[in-house]
């Protein structure tokens, strides 16, 4: 008598799986790890891009504060000449920074044939902010058109400073 073996697809099943099943498994936990593995490094270098990022927006932010920080010590004194009438001219001086500062003098480089008459306000002890003060001057037919103007003062931190400029009258 012959036995014949009946086997059923769920025999078959069952024998695939415990044969392959693990190694079948193995490979796709191989495949999902090599994927979140891509991810991760995607994600950590988009992580270091935004790091770089913020770090420069970090030292933009920083050089604005420090220049805020200059230009509320800035100072600046600027003179000009203004004719008011026929042979009538004055030299206005002001402070065009943002801090007051003190003994403002004024000078002409070289000679160029012009007099100040109001040199008993120079120096100027103290010039606020958007403050100015004026001289009387006297020209003559030989004076000079163009000239050279030096303003020198101290600001509030003490440090003496200059400015020359050509202005033409």
């Amino acid at each position: 008598m012959e036995t014949v073996i009946e086997t059923t697809w769920i025999d078959c099943v069952s024998s695939f799986a415990s044969t392959w099943g693990p190694l079948i498994i193995s490979l796709v936990s191989l495949v999902l790890s090599v994927i979140s593995l891509a991810q991760s490094s995607k994600a950590q270098k988009l992580q270091n891009k935004v790091n770089e990022l913020e770090l420069k927006i970090k030292e933009n932010e920083l050089e604005r504060i420090e220049k805020e920080k200059e230009a509320a010590y800035y100072s600046c004194v600027e003179a000009r000449i203004i004719k008011l009438g026929k042979d009538n001219y004055r030299m206005k001086v002001w402070n065009s920074g943002n801090v007051s500062v003190r003994d403002v003098t004024v000078r002409f480089d070289g000679d160029p044939g012009i007099i100040v008459l109001d040199q008993e306000k120079i120096p100027f002890d103290q010039l606020d902010p958007m403050k100015n003060f004026e001289l009387v001057l006297v020209t003559h037919w030989g004076s000079s058109r163009k000239v050279k103007i030096i303003t020198e003062w101290d600001d509030d931190r003490g440090v003496h400073q200059s400015k020359m400029q050509v202005v033409d009258y």
